[in-house]
């Protein structure tokens, strides 16, 4: 299963988005899920790869957005108010994640590991799920990222509309 459609009126549902600048090796991306039977269920993943318009990118996340019936995206706070900037162009409220992508990662494992979320079919998905390590940083603190040189745009975007459907 590569994409669910929206079943507006059905389902609540949540959305996530890892914003890049559009020159780097990062890309933008955007998930949405919902939750169905006591799961977190995955709706679509959208991935802009390098090089491409940040601004395009985000007019087209916009209508998936609306599509699904959202008018709020959740974040994290790269680039501080410019992708705040330019959803809020495109009618649609930025909401800075109150979690780092570790956080995430860290409530996303538990779900992951009870079967409580579901995944798509998407190679770049699974692969960058692979790729996450868990270290120790300074202070003892667990830090969950991909390896250096690695990907994580995708499984966060992912993993972040998962948490938020599933409620962590």
């Amino acid at each position: 299963r590569h994409e669910v459609p929206p079943e507006r009126g059905r389902h609540r549902y949540h959305a996530f988005v890892d914003p890049a600048g559009g020159s780097g090796g990062d890309s933008m991306t955007l998930g949405i899920a919902h939750a169905e039977s006591g799961k977190a269920v995955p709706d679509m993943i959208r991935e802009a790869r390098p090089p491409f318009s940040p601004e395009d990118t985000v007019t087209l996340f916009a209508a998936d957005l609306e599509r699904y019936g959202l008018r709020k995206v959740t974040g994290d706070k790269y680039a501080g108010a410019w992708p705040a900037e330019q959803f809020k162009k495109r009618g649609i409220a930025y909401e800075p994640s109150e979690k780092t992508k570790s956080d995430i990662y860290a409530a996303f494992l538990p779900l992951l590991n009870s079967a409580s979320v579901e995944l798509l079919d998407d190679p770049r998905l699974t692969a960058q799920l692979l790729g996450l390590e868990r270290r120790t940083a300074w202070g003892g603190r667990d830090s969950i990222d991909h390896r250096p040189g690695g990907r994580d745009d995708v499984i966060n975007a992912a993993s972040g509309a998962l948490v938020h459907a599933a409620g962590r």
